[in-house]
């Protein structure tokens, strides 16, 4: 699968997908059934003695009557979907199984989609049931806007939901209120070196592009997709500026935006001998013919497979005089539904709060490699103690993300021809802006 595709996947399915680089194969279903709770043995009953008069008028004490039986208690159902890779779901299934073994009375069924708009359109039409849904943003935005989910500010205090990096909270934020918790989050943007080529990552702009000049003979300074919006976006965080207005809704036209273009234009010019598409820029980084890739956190998994490559990661360099890069950061939610009420809601509850554990974050990082979005997590000695995982975890918490219901594909898109138009000489920085702005639906 490309990379576009791959892109595309992921912003409107499901992150975990991207993150193994590559699309879930055909739906896996997996249905749980808890350990059926033991029933106490009943004692045995031996005969009652004959009762035999007593030689005085002593009245004999009244029998004490047997306890009424414990009725038996029914078990607590909860429907769970997610949209996990099957290695992902096998652990998920086998991290339930654990649960359920310390409260036997839930009963959980885990049930596998592949196609979001389709469980979004089931369940609004009442034809599909869920207590808990595990999804990206735009599969959510459709079920908070119907009134499907509950906040989780109604379950959890304030101080349960600032454990998690903010920049995780904001993309599940509506109206007030966050909707669910986040489980991983990633897609950000990262600065790939080599180390051979050089022995420290630029903090800045201008660093970097002095770097750039002393590649060696046969080799380029940088490598990146420059044709593609999504690089545009973290010298917007680096301008003190944001995609989103204060009202939430997309705003492109702003002196960040245009900030932002003139940075990405810098760079464009570093990587002017340098191969200009995703696919070749990646591959000449590969080879190792570039001293610097700016690339996504989803190349992680492949760099780990070419061991005499000497790569390392940072995070992006500072804009000059401004503050750090905020690439763009996507996650994935778990959601409660709002039918979900009662015993049901405080197994749902219950659930949650194991599985966004630091333990369990910290156990899915390592097995899967991805990103914890718990605060203590992120801070915890497995990640800083590894060179790479301490600059993508720094990386990540310095990002920017956008709120629920706001797609990230419709400002990409917006984005896109401007881009293109102003790249090639035909505008400036603020006409793209503004026409990026027009372009938005």
């Amino acid at each position: 699968m490309g990379y576009t595709a791959c892109m595309k996947h992921y912003l409107i399915a499901v992150f975990a997908t991207i993150l193994l680089m590559g699309c879930a194969p055909a739906p896996v279903e997996l249905a749980l059934t808890p350990e059926t709770p033991r029933v106490p043995t009943r004692a045995v009953r031996t005969p009652t003695p004959t009762l035999v008069a007593l030689p005085t008028d002593t009245p004999l004490p009244s029998p004490t009557p047997s306890p009424a039986p414990t009725p038996t208690r029914t078990g607590t159902p909860l429907t769970l979907w997610e949209s996990l890779p099957p290695a992902q779901q096998v652990q998920l299934a086998t991290d339930i199984a654990a649960f359920q073994r310390d409260n036997p009375t839930v009963k959980i069924t885990i049930r596998h989609y592949d196609d979001p708009s389709a469980l979004v359109d089931g369940i609004v039409n009442g034809r599909v049931d869920f207590d808990l849904i595990l999804g990206a943003g735009n599969t959510l935005a459709p079920l908070q806007r119907a009134g499907l989910l509950q906040p989780m500010d109604a379950f959890f205090p304030p101080s349960f939901l600032d454990a998690f990096a903010g920049v995780t909270l904001t993309g599940i934020t509506a109206e007030g209120q966050v909707w669910g918790l986040p489980d991983t989050a990633g897609f950000h943007l990262l600065l790939f070196y080599n180390r051979k080529l050089l022995a420290s990552p630029p903090a800045n702009i201008t660093a970097l592009e002095t770097a750039a000049t002393t590649a060696p003979a046969g080799t380029v300074g940088l490598v990146m997709n420059t044709a593609d919006p999504l690089w545009v976006l973290p010298w917007m965080g680096g301008n003190d500026g944001g995609l989103v207005d204060d009202a939430g809704a997309p705003g492109l036209d702003s002196p960040a935006m245009v900030a932002a273009l003139g940075v990405y234009a810098q760079l464009v010019a570093i990587t002017d001998d340098a191969p200009q598409t995703y696919a070749e820029s990646r591959q000449k980084f590969l080879d190792g013919g570039a001293m610097m890739l700016i690339d996504g956190d989803w190349m992680l998994p492949t760099l780990r497979q070419s061991p005499a490559l000497p790569w390392a990661v940072a995070k992006l360099p500072a804009v000059d005089g401004g503050l750090a890069a905020s690439p763009l950061v996507l996650a994935r939610y778990w959601t409660v539904g709002a039918q979900t009420s009662g015993r049901r809601a405080e197994a749902a509850i219950q659930l949650l709060e194991y599985l966004v554990s630091a333990e369990r974050q910290l156990t899915w990082a390592a097995q899967f490699d991805t990103m914890p979005t718990r605060r203590d997590a992120l801070n915890a000695p497995q990640l800083l103690t590894d060179a790479t995982r301490r600059a993508d975890a720094a990386q990540l918490q310095t990002g920017q993300s956008l709120p629920l219901g706001v797609d990230a594909n419709r400002i990409l898109d917006a984005m896109r021809q401007p881009l293109a138009d102003f790249l090639a000489g035909e505008i400036d920085a603020a006409t793209a802006a503004a026409r990026m702005q027009e372009n938005l639906p």
